[in-house]
């Protein structure tokens, strides 16, 4: 059959991160094996390492399918029979590509240097017999030309500010990443907020030039900062301030809206609802995470003996040890005067938790902070959406992921979780806006 006989249709051509496309393929031989592949060399995966990250490392997935009797696959309707994926899902090939060549990189410390990575390239291609017929490069965008960004590096607020090209008084979010501390991921999540009707203002709390080395005593004055330079922008409603964040960053944000009253919106992604000790070169630094007014906060201290066992459940093969380890944090240390007062945050709060959460228990976290709101009659509606299978790595739809060990080895449950709690986001977001 003549190559130019078989056409990959993606519809739409350009789509947005969040956004489902179609793709089908048509002019080929009825009831033929067929290999489809998706190969990108400057992806950008919230979902991995800062060394495995943008324009170095090659990421692909495949799928073997069977043509029907007209010679045609629709992905939404056909699962391959082999491949990175299993199931009938027309975006199996985003959410399933893995690395196939690293190019470790350095991150950059310097926020000028870092790319603000608005969109990545995916080159679909059809394979008969190890010949390729054709093939067809499809956009995945962040946010695209009607969004304006501007790089904020101040004394105590390293950020990058992304809204519209109009002036327009919008909601803002402020948004921080896991334990990275860095711009990148943040700034990734603050690009979606953009495009969809948000002022997203993504801040560094340490990891780069002009903030903390490590993850130790950072000044919350961090968030107050980024607070008062959005209330002065002209793109801003100053009496709408929301806050997202996950895993690390899940409880700075809680922590952050507990004591500013300006934030009246906190999305807490996989988050903690106590304050742990801080990390100087990812070892126990016997100080608080955090910081307020100059005076370390209560924390919750990490135990030799609890790292001692941790270590030999490794070597002994253990799974869930981090789990484990803060589990028998929180029923030995003094919880009390580690919590954060989540009864003072001055507006609804999401709370995004997994059952399967091999970092830390955010399940736990999510139920023991949803007691407590219900113990303090909490004024404002507050939501706790879990998830069984999903891992620690509850992130952005149709995004892949660098280790199936990161989902328990479950990249169907972790997927759709995704999607849902992406949904839940928005939804929440939108509900508190109007």
């Amino acid at each position: 059959m003549p190559k130019n006989n078989c056409v990959i249709k993606i519809i739409p051509e350009k789509s947005f991160i969040d956004e489902k496309v179609d793709i089908k393929i048509s002019g080929l031989p009825k009831n033929e094996k067929v290999l489809i592949r998706a190969v990108s060399k400057d992806y950008y995966c919230i979902n991995a390492g800062m060394t495995e990250q943008g324009r170095n490392s090659i990421w692909e997935a495949y799928g073997i399918f069977i043509t029907d009797n007209n010679g045609n696959i629709d992905l939404k309707n056909t699962a391959p029979i082999e491949g990175t994926y299993k199931t009938c899902n027309p975006m199996g090939l985003f959410y399933s590509m893995r690395i196939k060549r690293l190019n470790k990189c350095t991150p950059p410390q310097k926020l000028h240097e870092v790319s603000e990575n608005r969109n990545y390239n995916v080159l679909f291609t059809v394979e008969v017999n190890n010949e390729v017929l054709t093939s067809q490069k499809h956009t995945r965008v962040f946010c695209d030309e009607t969004i304006k960004s501007e790089t904020i590096i101040n004394k105590n607020l390293v950020a990058r500010y992304f809204t519209s090209n109009k002036i327009e008084k919008r909601p803002a979010i402020i948004v921080v990443s896991g334990s990275d501390g860095r711009i990148e991921k943040a700034q990734a999540i603050s690009e979606i907020f953009a495009a969809k009707g948000y002022s997203a203002l993504a801040v560094c709390y340490f990891g780069m030039e002009g903030t903390s080395p490590c993850l130790n005593k950072i000044p919350l004055e961090i968030i107050k900062n980024a607070i008062d330079w959005l209330s002065m922008q002209d793109t801003v409603d100053k009496n709408r301030i929301a806050i997202y964040g996950r895993s690390k960053g899940g409880e700075l944000v809680l922590l952050a809206a507990s004591l500013f009253k300006e934030l009246n919106c906190v999305i807490a992604n996989v988050p903690s609802c106590y304050i742990y000790e801080g990390l100087k070169n990812a070892l126990p630094s016997h100080q608080s995470s955090w910081t307020y007014q100059n005076k370390e906060l209560p924390f919750l201290k990490f135990s030799m003996f609890l790292l001692i066992k941790m270590a030999i459940k490794k070597l002994l093969g253990q799974e869930n040890i981090m789990s484990w380890m803060y589990k028998n944090l929180i029923k030995k240390g003094n919880t009390t005067t580690a919590a954060i007062a989540l009864e003072k945050i001055n507006g609804p709060i999401l709370m995004l938790s997994s059952a399967s959460d091999n970092i830390w228990p955010s399940l736990l976290h999510c139920e023991i902070a949803s007691k407590r709101l219900t113990e303090k009659n909490f004024k404002y509606n507050y939501k706790h959406c879990t998830y069984e299978k999903s891992g620690h790595m509850l992130t952005l739809p149709f995004q892949s992921i660098s280790s199936l060990n990161k989902c328990n080895n479950n990249l169907e449950a972790w997927a759709k979780a995704c999607i849902d709690s992406w949904e839940e986001t928005i939804e929440f977001l939108n509900n508190w806006t109007r």
